[in-house]
């Protein structure tokens, strides 16, 4: 499937919107069929997906248009994506507004509804189980410093408890063509497109994930917020074998207790805690892509004592430094 096939596809009224055009302000009879949860002293429905996802790792489909979407939460993880128009939601009770090119994560058990589509209005929806959204491929992602594993803990854990997060159209990025590429995939589907989605997958929350930090390089320290976390973050990954707790308070202009406070409280973590954490994520990037001594290593990320690095090792990755090359590189 192209592109152009796509498009006709998408734009094409289905059963679904055919009923609905007859049949205005009429709820789909597919709800009689949809189990029902109290929340709140209120009935919403459950969207479970145990068939959809039985045989598939996630499940891609388009919004019906011309009506909308009872409350309800799913018991899966959610994408929400503007393919074409725009899209109004009440997402915990707070009316969302988005855009064409707008991307929208619900984590499960999230409760919203969708307000009625036109017919000018694409939604594109991901619906994929928890597991297979953090331990599929966004575990590949925390691997490569404390910003990368903070944002991917953001997109994974409903930091802060959001349980949602927006991402606004960028026109940097072309999440739109990663979207069309998906849904070919995914309509279309071939030998090794299960890989392939996967691998489409892992470029999308990629590019989400560089885009997220692209918005704060720009920012001013004092703003506050993840901005300044995440500015902390990445002084703290460029510079982690020479800097003090001190010596970063001094650059944001923080006092040191402050500092740490703020640090423990926005990461869960205290600041030595993240910086054993930066440590052993290089040292894990040296096992895995190169033959230095695991003593040259631990040298380089700031151990002096080879024994000390090997307890951290292993208390962070629960194996040795030679059982953890020899997985990674077998």
């Amino acid at each position: 499937m192209n592109t152009s096939q796509l498009e006709k596809r998408l734009m094409q009224l289905t059963d679904n919107e055919i009923y609905h055009l007859q049949y205005p302000n009429h709820t789909s009879n597919r709800y009689s069929r949809i189990e029902k949860v109290q929340i709140n002293s209120e009935e919403i429905y459950l969207f479970k997906f145990n068939s959809l996802l039985k045989e598939r790792n996630i499940c891609l489909n388009k919004e019906s248009r011309f009506t909308g979407i009872p409350k309800h939460i799913h018991s899966v993880i959610e994408l929400n994506y503007v393919y074409n128009g725009e899209c109004v939601q009440t997402i915990n009770g707070k009316e969302v507004h988005l855009h064409q090119g707008d991307v929208c994560i619900l984590d499960m058990n999230t409760t919203h509804e969708i307000y009625p589509l036109t017919e000018q209005d694409i939604i594109i929806t991901i619906d994929m189980r928890k597991k297979y959204f953090i331990d599929g491929f966004l575990s590949r992602l925390s691997t490569q410093g404390l910003v990368s594993r903070f944002l991917v803990e953001v997109l994974s854990e409903s930091h802060h408890r959001k349980q949602y997060l927006i991402f606004r159209e960028n026109e940097e990025i072309n999440i739109h063509t990663i979207i069309q590429n998906l849904l070919c995939e995914y309509y279309d589907f071939r030998i090794c497109s299960n890989e392939i989605i996967d691998s489409y997958m892992i470029i999308l929350f990629s590019e989400l994930l560089r885009n997220y930090e692209r918005k704060t390089q720009n920012t001013n320290h004092r703003k506050g917020g993840d901005e300044t976390l995440l500015l902390i973050l990445k002084y703290m990954e460029s510079n982690y074998k020479t800097i003090t707790l001190d010596s970063i308070a001094k650059i944001f202009g923080f006092h040191p207790n402050y500092l740490s406070a703020y640090i423990k409280k926005h990461t869960g973590k205290s600041y030595k805690e993240l910086i054993i954490t930066q440590r052993m994520l290089q040292a894990g990037f040296y096992l895995k892509n190169s033959n230095t001594s695991i003593a040259d290593i631990a040298q380089e990320v700031g151990y002096h004592n080879l024994g000390f690095f090997y307890k951290k090792f292993f208390n962070y990755y629960h194996m040795s430094p030679i059982d953890y090359r020899k997985m990674n590189t077998s």
